[in-house]
């Protein structure tokens, strides 16, 4: 399951309210060949041995990556994109039996780390961090759709006209105009808005884009504020309690608005759920 801004966001802040200023003890690798070969881990393993004495000082996050600054000019960044496991143990008896990396902090306490799709676990200094492809992408110019004053829908309204592009290109992926977000949430999104998942954003009129718009800052607050989705779980292994209106839960359902039967295609390289009564 995907990791989008909500819960990056529900991460970063109980990683910063149970992790700040605890030390670093104690590395272990596990099961990693594969992510160091396509560039998920650091290449070689010793350089997890940098993070040994370290303290942690502070955690930021935007988009879905989570960045934790340590003293001795080192970071642990995370961005767990296509999934992952990242939790909290107080003690060594609720470690899980796999984790590709295993952190042990000196006051007997863990954070374990294990990804389930396509994602980030890293450990650089500030230098090698600056260049981290997730780094440059989410930590850029592009906008945040949650947390930045700047981003309003004269802004938005403004991006979308600027790029005119199908609507998923321009909330997912390297074209979009905010960070954060995938398939998942566009699902959402659009459906709220009453847009198809095909639309090009040249055809939207002033009060679509306003759609899109509302419906994007009211489901990523919602998510935000029900600590996540109800299939996600959280640092402490606890499930979010925010459902989605609309996504693989509506397989082979009608549609709540206007009883039509939920249809699915593949687009932009998902599958998306749609009403094909509501969305146009």
């Amino acid at each position: 399951m995907s990791v989008e801004l909500p819960e990056a966001l529900v991460l970063a802040e109980q990683m910063t309210s149970t992790l700040l200023e605890k030390k670093v003890k104690s590395y272990d690798v596990q099961d990693s060949e594969n992510l160091q070969k396509i560039g998920f881990m650091n290449k070689k393993t010793k350089d997890y041995e940098r993070l040994v004495g370290c303290k942690i000082k502070s955690i930021v996050h935007r988009g879905n990556v989570i960045r934790i600054h340590m003293n001795k000019k080192m970071n642990l960044v995370l961005c767990p994109d296509y999934g992952a496991d990242i939790r909290y143990h107080k003690n060594s008896e609720t470690l899980p039996k796999k984790h590709h990396l295993k952190i042990e902090f000196t006051d007997g306490t863990f954070l374990t780390f294990r990804q389930t799709g396509m994602g980030l676990v890293y450990s650089a200094t500030d230098e090698e961090a600056k260049d981290l492809y997730v780094i440059k992408r989410d930590f850029s110019e592009t906008p945040s759709p949650v947390g930045e004053q700047d981003f309003n829908f004269e802004n938005f309204s403004e991006l979308l006209d600027k790029k005119g592009q199908n609507i998923k290109a321009a909330i997912v992926g390297k074209t979009a105009i905010v960070v954060g977000l995938s398939n998942a949430a566009f699902q959402e999104i659009i459906y709220r808005a009453g847009i198809h998942p095909k639309r090009n954003t040249s055809t939207f009129t002033a009060d679509e884009k306003r759609d899109v718009y509302d419906s994007m800052k009211e489901i990523l607050n919602a998510r935000i504020c029900s600590g996540g989705k109800d299939n996600w779980l959280n640092l402490f292994g606890e499930p979010g309690r925010y459902t989605p209106v609309m996504g693989p839960n509506m397989k082979d359902e009608d549609c709540p608005a206007c009883g039509a039967r939920i249809e699915r295609i593949a687009h932009g390289g998902g599958q998306v759920y749609f009403c094909p009564r509501c969305q146009k």
